[in-house]
Order: C-alpha cells, then structure tokens, then sequence
C-alpha cells in the first residue's frame, strides 16, 4: 500500500506501540495544527518517532523512555518502522474519560492532565492497529517535517505493508475493552 503521511509521536511512545503495551494515542493538536484543531487526515498513517518535549515525569513507567532511544539518530534521518491504523475516535470532553483509559496508554496521569487542560478542555483518542514493517523506511528530516505539529506530509508516498504487533484475538479483547468504556463515556 502507499502511505503519505506520518503522525510524529514520542519515541517512547512508539516502543510502547510496538511492543504491543499502547493501543490508544491521546492527541491534542500541536501548535502548528491547521485550523488549531487536530484532526485525523487519513486513517493509515507511518508514526514518526520524536523526541521532543518527552520526559520521564510524562510517563508510567520510566522505562519507556530508554526504549525510546532505539529511534534516535544524528543522521539526519527518521527511521519509519511502523504503521498506525485507526481503528475508532473519540473526542474526550472530561478528564474522568480519559483517565478510564489509562490501562491503553504508558503516559503518565499528570502528562494527561495536562494535555486535556492545554488551551481548551478536551482530548482526541484514537485506538489503532500497530503493523511493524519488515524494513525500516529511512527518510531524510526535512525543514518542512520540524516544528510542533502531528501530520507530516511526506515528499512522496512511500510504499509500505506490516505485520500486526498483536495477533487478532489480542486485538480482538482490546478493542472490546475499548468499546465497553467509550460507550459508557
């Protein structure tokens, strides 16, 4: 398949991803967010691992932060390893919601805190599919991928398939878990 875009998330984030421990992203919309609202452009996305703004006071389990590193590069370039495709979203407007779903996430309760109350209340969820790539996609950081913004659109679409990080029955009871909760939001 062809994917164009990537949405940069926390490198931490992304090894939480992968390893099948992170199945929701929470997203408010970085500064640079057309129309300062963030929305969801496609649903098949490349992740795009960064560093910025992540801390260990922002997560769970310190931990992830280390594991993070695995995507660091003094390169240049972005190492593309995994899709993300959005299964469901919902719009928290509580932060009673988001914390029923803190057992899909490795981010700390303060660091959500804080992205709910950040400009206007209210959180983005969206529970994805993790599919890892055979290969990395290496691609060169652009000028016009930096800054804080979710979407990069890349200079071209890259041609990508993966192998779901959990297996169907796995996924299966996640997203049941899920719907249970946003159902009940």
């Amino acid at each position: 398949m062809s994917v164009g875009l990537a949405c940069k998330e926390w490198a931490s984030v992304c090894a939480a991803l992968e390893e099948g421990k992170q199945t929701v992203l929470l997203r408010k919309g970085g500064i640079a967010e057309p129309l300062g609202e963030f929305q969801i452009p496609s649903p098949l996305f490349f992740l795009y691992p960064t560093f910025v703004h992540q801390n260990e006071g922002q997560l769970r389990e310190p931990g992830w932060l280390e594991k993070g590193e695995k995507y660091f590069s003094t390169t240049g370039k972005a190492a593309l390893s995994l899709l993300a495709r959005v299964e469901e979203s919902v719009f928290l407007d509580s932060e009673m919601q988001a914390d029923l779903l803190a057992k899909f996430h490795v981010l700390s309760k303060p660091c959500v805190q804080a992205r709910f109350a950040y400009s206007k209340p209210g959180l983005h969820a969206l529970l994805v599919r993790i599919l890892r790539l055979s290969q990395p996609i290496i691609i060169e950081e652009t000028p016009e991928y930096a800054g804080c913004k979710s979407w990069v659109n890349l200079t071209s679409p890259l041609e990508a398939s993966g192998q779901p990080v959990l297996d169907e029955p796995a996924f299966t009871k996640i997203t049941g878990d899920w719907r249970r909760i946003v159902r009940g939001i």
